[in-house]
């Protein structure tokens, strides 16, 4: 039975240059056309399961009207169930919202807000294509305080071209000052299809290892994507303000020259990438925050209950353009195509586009690396009775070898988990399941 129900928002103000989510920009003609058939699908969604957790991801949601998601958010709590304890998660981007929206979005039913910082730096902020400056995320973080919310998350990104080591722990210290429940730390990713790897070219090495960009559940979530990381990038002298303004523009010819003339774009030391997740570990320990899965920290109780919903293979149900849900061991996708999206629901039919079971040792392979993403690891008790077999048993080859180069190990008898070094390297870990 369903336990999570995801809403996917596929609209921002601009396309940020890393980004290769299924979304667009936003307009309010879109945006009435898309919720009169998001709010159809809705109705659509099982009655019978009783949600513990709501997910309204994009995109970003946050850029429709104040109205706009706010109906929607009520039309969700009318039409379907949910436990009395629920979490209700909408992301949001500094730049779009303000006091009036956050305030309307408390009222209708959301206790979780997941912030899209990325950096507290303009220049990288700048060079990523955001459209808000740090100041503007710090008082989206006071903003959201102010409102009453008292579950608040974070999202950064490291490794981007032109980043160091100072100014990322400059970007984690000034993240904990805030005070927010939940931080998560994304190494960037180039994605085929964005505007980053267009203008990277010969520049794109091969995969690392340490997780995946912009809430890597989040992807999960809205396109059921997991997947590894190509290298990041060291950028030497890019003019950033010149760059945001092509970006602005679309300026695709002088963004190109920018992106390829004297070569400044180049892969960075994978010894740096490794130093920044090392020190954000640490740090975010320090300061009292739990790791409890590679990419995201939290203080106690405020684990995001969705996304574990996720690493421990829960079923869910999801709404809107290119959502995935996951019910009785298959996998259904929506389409990805927004015309065909509002034409097909509003005839009536099914927006399923595809679908795959998820069984057999498919199932045993997602059951181990989502597990393994976790830092308690796959509890080998609950793991024979949910699959009916012997995980040492069955995997014996893959965890002998990997126990050996001291990338996992057996803890308390009955949890097989990563290392400190085996989470470092955590894709050669889950392509031993795969």
């Amino acid at each position: 039975m369903p336990v999570s129900l995801y809403v996917h928002i596929p609209f921002c103000v601009k396309r940020c240059i890393y980004c290769d989510f299924v979304s667009g920009i936003y307009s309010p003609e879109k945006e009435a056309a898309y919720l009169e058939t998001l709010k159809k699908e809705i109705l659509n969604v099982s009655k019978e399961p009783v949600f513990s957790t709501l997910y309204i991801g994009g995109g970003t949601p946050t850029v429709l009207s104040t109205e706009g998601i706010t109906d929607l958010i009520r039309h969700i709590f009318k039409n379907l169930s949910f436990a009395e304890n629920y979490e209700a998660t909408i992301e949001a981007n500094p730049g779009t919202i303000n006091s009036e929206k956050l305030n309307a979005l408390f009222s209708s039913g959301i206790n979780r807000i997941s912030i899209g910082v990325q950096s507290f730096n303009d220049s990288e902020l700048n060079f990523l294509g955001r459209i808000h400056k740090s100041d503007e995320a710090e008082e989206a973080v006071l903003l959201a305080k102010k409102t009453g919310l008292k579950n608040i998350g974070i999202d950064l990104i490291y490794g981007i071209p032109g980043q160091d080591i100072e100014s990322w722990k400059r970007t984690l210290q000034k993240t904990v000052s805030l005070k927010p429940t939940h931080i998560s730390t994304y190494e960037l990713t180039v994605e085929e299809g964005t505007v980053l790897y267009e203008y990277m070219g010969e520049n794109i090495y091969a995969e690392n290892n340490t997780g995946s960009h912009e809430n890597q559940m989040h992807a999960e979530n809205s396109h059921s994507r997991i997947s590894g990381k190509p290298d990041s990038l060291l950028s030497e002298s890019i003019n950033y303000n010149e760059l945001d303004s092509c970006l602005r523009r679309n300026d695709k010819k002088r963004q190109k020259r920018m992106f390829s003339e004297q070569n400044k774009l180049k892969s960075l030391d994978e010894d740096k990438i490794i130093e920044m997740y090392d020190y954000a570990i640490d740090f975010l320990k320090s300061q009292c925050f739990m790791h409890y899965e590679i990419s995201n920290f939290a203080l106690p109780d405020y684990f995001c209950r969705h996304n574990v919903n996720y690493w421990d293979r829960g079923e869910y149900c999801g709404a809107g353009l290119a959502a995935h849900s996951f019910i009785n061991g298959k996998r259904f996708y929506n389409t990805d195509n927004l015309k065909d999206y509002v034409k097909t629901i509003l005839s009536g039919k099914t927006p399923v586009r595809k679908s795959e079971d998820i069984t057999g040792d498919k199932a045993l392979s997602e059951a181990i690396f989502l597990g393994l993403r976790k830092t308690q690891g796959v509890n080998l008790e609950e793991f024979g009775k949910k699959y009916g077999r012997d995980l040492l048993a069955v995997c014996r080859k893959e965890i002998k070898e990997l126990q050996e180069a001291g990338l996992i190990e057996i803890a308390d008898s009955n949890l097989l988990r990563l290392t400190r070094k085996g989470i470092l390297l955590s894709n050669e870990v889950f392509v031993k399941f795969m």
